[in-house]
């Protein structure tokens, strides 16, 4: 009998998120577990919000006319406008979009559409490191080859490596950045480091990725969306990767937008042309669902949505406050940040043993879902650790 062709592939690792956090899971109530980005109730559930609950329950009475028929390849246009208003708002731009499966799904396929428009053999995206674990797979199956810069120096976030990297570079590329709330450390750019690699990057043929999947858990929405402002006062071309999963509380119905801000109507036409013959080749049209609560949401309930997200902020800033007290002078650096992640100073001898003596569940660089660990644990989560230093 003749070898199978699937011997020929390569045995694949298991994604060690989902590896642990499966671990994590098997090991029941007791463990504390900070692996996925999911916001967590006080009893570790995911949280949702009274926002997303007061529109739900509006859907419920409607299911039965809810549109079941395919949306067109774009997505629901009051979802679209909706996420674009929370974007941009400056009604004098003009953003061509698409909605997606998801963040992961937008992130795919913007840099397909930043392939094209840096040109044959312009093959290569910077990606300050550490970065959120699916960034670079994500980029190399579009067909990119990922050019890692250095992110953290003495414990913040640094824009010089990132800075020395575009300077050597002389064919166009893409960068790939993340907005705010940066996963996995939860330290962002401050607006003078923005400027400065803003200033850095419009004297090069580059396209600018915005990876934005959290805004409202740093500031108030519109305070968020600086670094977006930041790049069109600019005029670099910008392409924005938006999420609904934290934001709006809906993770599993897989809702993102992907959007490009553009000179005109015309080059917007052309764009969401493009993207829809992108979307099409990749999974046609992105579920209907989660976009219609999205929409719904910022038409009927966006005080209860922006009362959400305050308070989602509060108890993160309570988490990171509580773990200060708790942890010695040398985590401040770590917990200094925003939202739901940090990068704890751990080993991974360290991280192991809170796994296996203290069923504490992290990755192996030490990142941690502040977001994700019910407030009541944060005092025993510490004492773990401080018990493995």
């Amino acid at each position: 009998m003749s070898p199978s062709p699937f011997s020929k592939l390569p045995v694949p690792k298991p994604d060690p998120l989902f590896a642990i956090a499966a671990e994590a899971e098997a090991a029941g109530a007791a463990a504390i577990n900070g692996t996925l980005g999911i916001f967590m109730d006080e009893d570790g559930k995911p949280l949702v919000f009274p926002s997303v609950i007061e529109t739900l329950s509006f859907l419920e009475r409607h299911l039965q006319t809810f549109n079941y028929s395919y949306p067109p390849l774009t997505g629901l246009p009051k979802y679209r406008d909706a996420v674009t208003k929370l974007i941009c708002q400056d009604d004098r731009e003009v953003v061509a979009s698409i909605a997606s499966t998801g963040g992961t799904g937008a992130l795919a396929i913007n840099l397909r559409l930043m392939k094209m428009l840096l040109g044959e053999g312009n093959n290569d995206v910077l990606l300050p490191s550490p970065a959120w674990g699916n960034h670079p797979p994500v980029c190399k199956w579009a067909g990119f080859n990922v050019v890692e810069t250095p992110y953290i120096q003495g414990g913040k976030a640094s824009v010089d490596g990132v800075i020395e990297t575009v300077k050597k570079h002389e064919k166009p590329f893409g960068i790939l950045l993340q907005v705010g709330c940066h996963n996995p450390t939860g330290l962002d750019f401050d607006r003078e480091q923005w400027a400065d690699l803003l200033d850095a990057l419009q004297k090069k043929e580059c396209v600018v990725l915005l990876d934005f999947a959290y805004q409202g858990f740093k500031g108030e929405p519109e305070t968020d969306t600086e670094p977006i402002r930041m790049c069109r006062e600019r005029n670099l071309t910008t392409l924005v990767t938006w999420s609904a999963s934290k934001n709006h509380s809906i993770y599993g119905l897989r809702t993102g937008l992907a959007a490009a801000f553009v000179k005109d109507m015309t080059e917007k036409k052309t764009v969401e042309g493009t993207y829809s013959s992108i979307s099409r080749g990749l999974h046609s049209a992105a579920p209907t669902f989660g976009q219609a609560i999205v929409a719904l949401v910022q038409d009927r309930s966006q005080d209860t949505w922006r009362e959400d997200l305050a308070n989602a902020r509060a108890v993160m800033k309570r988490k990171r406050q509580l773990m200060l007290e708790h942890l010695p002078a040398s985590f401040r650096n770590s917990l200094s940040g925003y939202g739901m992640f940090a990068m704890l100073p751990l080993t991974v001898d360290q991280v192991n043993r809170l796994k296996h003596d203290y069923k504490v569940f992290l990755l192996l660089d030490g990142r941690i879902n502040i977001g994700g660990i019910p407030e009541a644990k944060i005092k025993d989560l510490c004492d773990k650790i401080a018990a493995v230093l």
